[in-house]
């Protein structure tokens, strides 16, 4: 058993379980057609729908690398496990730096990050991922 990928499996499983539910629930359900824009693929409906898919995709991509760095810190062996790893590891570092980067360059502050866990949480995973995996 590998701790370190086992806990960043953990990470990104409870990520996914929050990004989901209260995603939905706090930020998803409230878009309403009123305050989005139309773009060239349709209307504010259509705005709405594409937020909404990929709001969900996202969360579906959290639980794909939690259950690949569970699967490979837990269970699998061998070339199997180091190389499922490695894929999570780079999955997850590239969440943790979009999730850093666009919220620094979004808000123009770094400070702005404290006020939501998921750049935090989402580095966290990836540097326990990459600690399981080297």
């Amino acid at each position: 058993m590998n701790a370190a990928l086992v806990a960043a499996g953990c990470i990104y499983v409870v990520a996914a379980a929050i990004h989901g539910g209260a995603g939905e629930a706090l930020v998803v359900r409230r878009l309403t057609a009123e305050t989005l824009p139309s773009t060239p693929f349709g209307g504010a409906r259509m705005t709405r729908a594409m937020v909404h898919v990929t709001w969900h995709l996202t969360t579906m991509a959290f639980l794909t690398v939690g259950v690949a760095l569970l699967l490979s810190g837990a269970v699998l062996e061998g070339d199997a496990a180091r190389g499922i790893a490695y894929v999570a590891a780079v999955a997850s570092t590239g969440f943790g730096a979009i999730a850093l980067g666009l919220g620094i360059a979004n808000t123009r502050s770094p400070g702005s990050l404290l006020r939501h866990p998921g750049p935090i949480v989402l580095t966290a995973g990836a540097v326990l991922a990459w600690l399981g995996t080297l």
